[in-house]
């Protein structure tokens, strides 16, 4: 019996001395934020004052550019006129051709224009224009110009003088036009200079006068202080020019414009004109 006794506590022993040991306490989650640096922050540096603001450097002086002297009557004419006769290509002739005869223009092709011992002056492609649109004739058998002259002129007529002849009271239609200088080669009127004039080329066309179908005429001649009808209209045509043409004198400009209008399409720098 007391053997039996034995053998059970024997056999019971372990596991009350596994149930009696301690369990290890669970150790505390290690700290992962970074220890604070013991060494002192550095100290600011102060920022330097600033010192005098600096003087701004003079730009270097640049010499003007020589510019050429105004443009006045006496010079528009002939302002940078060249020695030889300028060129017109081929298609831009046939195109200005078709134009005019789109706009019912009446005109021939004379042979080119040259003058001995004047190189300067004459018309590589000339056109002698009758009539710029229908019913409107060039008094004296036609002019001889540019054909880029005979365009701006058709368009002139057809868009300000003619609708502005049809205001004039007690005047029948517009049926001539009475030029004054057309092609000449010659130096510019009323000038000091040497230089040939627009006409030389054919980029100048001068009128004169209108003729209405009645016979009646109308002179270019100083209008200013009139005041009625035939003074607006005159300072209307003429103003329109200037739509048309480069250069636009007349009554005003000089003595040498007062019995007529000068037009000219001389090319400027920049597309400049002149409108006296």
């Amino acid at each position: 019996m007391r053997l039996r006794a034995a053998m059970l506590v024997l056999l019971l022993l372990p596991g009350f001395l596994h149930a009696q040991a301690p369990r290890p306490e669970p150790r505390p989650a290690a700290n992962t934020a970074p220890m604070p640096d013991p060494s002192p922050a550095p100290e600011p540096k102060p920022e330097p004052e600033p010192g005098p603001e600096p003087k701004p450097q003079p730009e270097p002086e640049r010499r003007p550019e020589s510019e050429p002297a105004p443009l006045s009557a006496e010079t528009a004419e002939s302002d940078g006129q060249p020695d030889q006769i300028p060129e017109t290509s081929a298609f831009d002739h046939a195109a200005c051709l078709l134009e005019l005869s789109l706009l019912g223009a009446e005109y021939d092709e004379p042979e080119a224009i040259t003058e001995p011992g004047q190189p300067g002056c004459g018309i590589r492609r000339p056109v002698r224009l009758h009539a710029p649109l229908p019913g409107l004739r060039i008094e004296g058998g036609g002019a001889l110009m540019h054909c880029d002259t005979a365009r701006s002129l058709a368009h002139w007529l057809r868009d300000v003088l003619r609708p502005a002849a049809s205001r004039l009271p007690d005047r029948p239609a517009l049926s001539e036009l009475v030029p004054g200088s057309t092609y000449q080669c010659r130096q510019t009127i009323g000038g000091t200079g040497a230089k040939l004039s627009e006409h030389a080329t054919g980029n100048a066309f001068d009128l004169s006068a209108l003729v209405f179908s009645d016979g009646s005429r109308m002179e270019i001649a100083p209008r200013d202080g009139d005041g009625d009808m035939e003074m607006a209209f005159q300072q209307a045509i003429r103003a329109g020019a200037c739509l048309y043409f480069s250069t636009v004198l007349g009554p005003g400009s000089n003595a040498a414009h007062d019995d007529h209008l000068h037009l000219d399409i001389k090319p400027r720098k920049g597309g400049f004109r002149l409108c006296q």
